[in-house]
This record gives structure tokens, sequence and C-alpha cells, in this order.
């Protein structure tokens, strides 16, 4: 074999050789891009099937709240109700008010939360937060000491009160007929302006 025919032998291998390669490189495009189609099919598949869609569902539904209805409702009592739900739709489950109910103390509109007290008065009856004031003001009246009923020891508990001062307010009392005000106990002798500031918020003559 000659020179020129080893060189026509060679030229001819590099030609398949190249066609070879051309031939795998558009067999390795055509499977990469078939097979980045089936992951993105895959992926929208997924994303539109039942448990995917079930789980979105799961995160919009709104949370379980209770409420306690009292007062002129007609089914008194504690009720589920959801976050979007307003005091007259958790009325509603309660089967609405009763006739003596006094609507106007109550805001239907007001949006319910959790663990919410929903009252309804009757007429002529005084305001749920309005009867827990008048409880928290006679609580804190019975924690006062009442001038005009207190004995000695009872006195002396009273910030700067010894038995000899316990002993001029019962006097005091005894002798003008008890007393009228808080600020009457300063006609007695040593109880000045400062020693009133310090018993004021303890002491009482109701």
């Amino acid at each position: 074999m000659n020179y020129q025919e080893l060189f026509k032998k060679y030229n001819y291998y590099l030609l398949g050789a190249g066609l070879m390669v051309i031939v795998f490189s558009i067999v390795v495009f055509i499977y990469l891009n078939r097979s980045s189609e089936t992951i993105d099919e895959a992926l929208q598949l997924e994303s539109t099937s039942p448990s995917s869609l079930e789980s979105s569902s799961v995160f919009d539904e709104p949370k379980q709240l209770y409420v306690d209805i009292k007062g002129a409702v007609k089914r008194p009592g504690m009720y589920e109700v959801k976050e979007n739900m307003r005091v007259w739709d958790a009325i509603l489950l309660a089967d609405g008010v009763e006739e003596e109910a006094d609507t106007k103390q109550v805001n239907f509109a007001e949006q319910v939360t959790d663990q919410m007290v929903i009252y309804v008065p009757k007429k002529g009856e005084e305001p749920l937060v309005k009867q827990e004031l008048n409880s928290e003001e006679r609580d804190e009246a019975d924690t006062k000491i009442n001038l005009n009923q207190a004995d000695e020891n009872q006195l002396q508990t009273l910030p700067g009160i010894g038995q000899k001062k316990a002993q001029e307010i019962i006097r005091y009392r005894e002798d003008n007929g008890g007393f009228k005000s808080i600020e009457d106990i300063k006609n007695i002798s040593g109880f000045g302006e400062k020693t009133f500031e310090k018993l004021k918020e303890s002491i009482t003559v109701s």
C-alpha cells in the first residue's frame, strides 16, 4: 500500500469518527430535552394532584374558635365558630335572642375571637362590663377599713396608725355621730394632710 492510499484511508476514518460524534451529540440532545419535558410535566401533574389541592385547602380553611354565649338568648352555652364570623352569626347558633333582650347594648357587627364571652342583657339590665366593674368596686370597698365600724385592732392595721391614734378615731366618731366622709379624719388632732394622703386609699365611711 502506497502513501496516497494510506492517506485516503485515514481520511475516511476521520470522516466516520466525525459523523459518529455528530450523531451521538444529536441523540444526547434529544434525550436530555425529552427528560426535561418529562420532569416539567411531572411537576405540573404533582401541583394539580388531589393531595396537593387537599393540603392547600387545609391551610386556607378558617380556624375553629369557641365562644360562650350568655344572657337573653334562647339557648345559652358554648359554641364553635369560625374566625371570620360576627357576633350576630354566633347568636344565631344559639337560636337568636329572646323577646326581652336589649339588643341596643350588643355590637352584633363585632368579629368573634377565641374564648369570647357574648352577653345579651335583658331590658333594664346593666351591661356585663358595668356589672363586672361594680363587682370590682365592691371587692375593693370590702378590703378598705371602715372608719365608722372598725375596732381598735382593725384601725391599727392602717399605715402610720398606732394604738393612740386608733383610740382617737373611735373617740371622734362617738363624739360626732360618725364620719360623714373620709376627709373628716383631718379634723382629729395629729391627722394632717400628709397623714390623710397615706390613708385615703385604705379607708372608707360607707
